[in-house]
């Protein structure tokens, strides 16, 4: 009975990784079922970003944190895609991605229309605690600079965290994020034994 319930309860915990890699991954078209298996057992999640929840310090017009993470980099501010907050000291956004993740990068999208140079100077935190709003979380980048409408990828090496901030410190400023993406990997995802027939 022991073995039957071990057995019921690592079949499920597959259904769910399988259910969880095909939202994730719609991208992937596979030749066969050894071809999935082999895939979740290794598969590192593109952009998890989607499934967060995110705030913002504050909210200029219709330009609500969301929208940083739509799936959609128009980097037109009328095209209604990007998140902007008001002109605040030290203002930021932030990403909830409700579990811990290893980060292995995050992909930035300034805004193309006007002013570019505001995101100038932005850090990314990254960790698992809300002191200052998360803002006090370990630094993964500063951003010097991203050309007006293009995306930049910066790389966290696997930091860990479950909150992801971009925040403008030490300056009164407009923080403006078209699109935010992030590759990483949940902490305590499923291990080999778990992805193995045992």
């Amino acid at each position: 009975p022991s073995y039957m319930w071990q057995s019921l309860i690592m079949f499920i915990k597959q259904i769910l990784l399988l259910h969880r890699f095909l939202k994730l991954s719609p991208q992937y078209n596979f030749d066969s079922s050894y071809d999935i298996i082999a895939n979740i057992c290794n598969f590192s999640e593109t952009n998890v970003a989607r499934i967060g929840q995110v705030a913002q310090s504050s909210t200029y017009g219709n330009a609500k944190p969301e929208n940083a993470i739509d799936g959609n980099r128009a980097s037109n501010y009328n095209q209604g895609s990007c998140a902007h907050t008001n002109n605040n000291l030290n203002p930021w956004w932030r990403l909830d991605l409700l579990k811990t993740y290893k980060i292995n990068t995050v992909t930035i999208t300034n805004r193309q229309d006007c002013c570019p140079e505001r995101i100038n100077g932005a850090e990314i935190r990254i960790g698992n605690s809300l002191n200052d709003n998360g803002n006090a979380n370990p630094r993964c980048a500063v951003i010097s600079s991203i050309a007006a409408g293009a995306s930049q990828t910066f790389a966290c090496n696997g930091m860990e965290g479950r909150y992801i901030n971009i925040v403008i410190p030490g300056r009164t400023e407009y923080l403006t994020l078209c699109e935010v993406e992030v590759d990483g990997t949940q902490v305590d995802s499923y291990n080999e034994s778990e992805c193995g027939w045992v």
